[in-house]
């Protein structure tokens, strides 16, 4: 089976983001979940995949340090944790 749309991009914001784990942060999200939608087990909330297409799409934030796509932030700005 081809690798869906979504387990595509998360599988490449993970790897901008510097690992699942950075990932899992960034997007506050629970491993388990992104596992299953990279796997192509469940579709991400919309919420999420969106998330994950502006981490690759847009520039580093000011102030950013080379290989940190998300400039130190935890979360992408203005997202709750969602676990």
């Amino acid at each position: 089976m081809p690798a869906s749309v979504y387990s595509r991009t998360l599988l490449k914001a993970a790897e901008i983001a510097g690992g699942r784990p950075k990932l899992c942060r960034y997007l506050r999200v629970p491993a388990k979940d992104l596992d299953k939608w990279i796997a192509g087990e469940e579709v991400p909330p919309q919420s999420v995949f969106l998330q994950a297409v502006d981490l690759i799409v847009e520039d580093p934030p000011a102030g950013s340090e080379p290989g940190d796509p998300t400039g130190g932030l935890d979360a992408a700005p203005g997202t709750s944790a969602r676990y």
